[in-house]
């Protein structure tokens, strides 16, 4: 059962604790109209974890950023000296490659997930290609990036194999651009604000004995909504993000009346900020 802590299991992988200083491997500068990013550029992010229903999820940390190689115009992200990031929107962007032109921001990587993503139907390693982080001409409230699959899979509930169908979707919206913005108590000029959301579902069959019932483990929802500000000539300064889930009313009440004891969080909401505190952008 533990398996459906799909969630709890996510947010340890994007939240997880660290602080290390940086150290950079790279040579070459990256230039475009908005970013620059050269080899030794570095960001440090002052990163708060807080929840009300979890209290290993409260997390007071610092995120060290910085360049690891850069070739024509892409370049890849480290932190914490090759360990993993404290904020979740920064655990994304330290496991792919960005691609810069004179008006986007792409990213192709992998989104890490745990072992109980893949007994659920979804691979380790969610595929994310093209991903826009932002699109200069875009307007605002447009979907600048979608990707959703489905997955059909068995999973073991109390020694019972059962199918399941696990759906997902990722997307990226141009919210707005502010000519100046004022973030972490400092102003910046140029501000693009876009939002990440990542949607999953879980449905299955359970065999009750004289009839089987499709069951709703996880209702269509959110699991993953961050709003991220990038400045200009700066990069990433925060990331606003909210990760959780609510297991549906209709699972808990057939364990309730299968007698099938509930040993796990029902539901789980984390918040985690990521503020830019210092940086050197050459």
């Amino acid at each position: 059962m533990k398996r459906l802590l799909i969630i709890s299991s996510l947010i340890s992988l994007l939240i997880g604790c660290n602080d290390e200083a940086y150290e950079s491997n790279s040579d070459g500068t990256i230039t475009d109209d908005f970013l620059t990013i050269g080899s030794g550029s570095y960001w440090i992010y002052d990163v708060q974890s807080s929840s009300e229903n979890s209290a290993d999820m409260e997390l007071t940390a610092q995120d060290s950023i910085y360049v690891l190689q850069t070739s024509g115009n892409m370049f890849t992200l480290g932190a914490n000296n090759g360990n993993l990031a404290n904020g979740s929107m920064n655990g994304i962007l330290t496991n792919g490659t960005h691609n810069i032109s004179t008006t986007t921001l792409t990213f192709d990587g992998n989104l890490q997930l745990p072992d109980t993503f893949s007994d659920l139907g979804i691979d380790n390693d969610l595929g994310l290609s093209g991903l826009v982080l932002y699109d200069l001409e875009s307007n605002d409230d447009d979907i600048m990036f979608t990707d959703a699959g489905n997955a059909f899979e068995t999973l073991d509930l109390e020694g019972n194999e059962i199918p399941i169908e696990v759906s997902y979707e990722v997307t990226t919206r141009k919210v707005n651009f502010h000519d100046s913005k004022t973030l972490n108590n400092t102003t910046y000029n140029n501000v693009f604000e876009g939002m990440l959301t990542i949607s999953v579902g879980v449905n299955g069959t359970i065999d009750l004995g004289l009839f089987t019932q499709n069951v709703d483990f996880l209702e269509p929802q959110n699991i993953l909504e961050t709003t991220y500000y990038y400045a200009e000539n700066i990069g990433l300064v925060r990331a606003q993000s909210t990760l959780g889930f609510s297991l549906s009313s209709q699972l808990t009440s057939l364990l309730q009346l299968a007698n099938i004891p509930i040993e796990f969080p029902t539901s789980l909401m984390v918040e985690n900020v990521e503020e830019l505190n210092n940086y050197f952008v050459d």
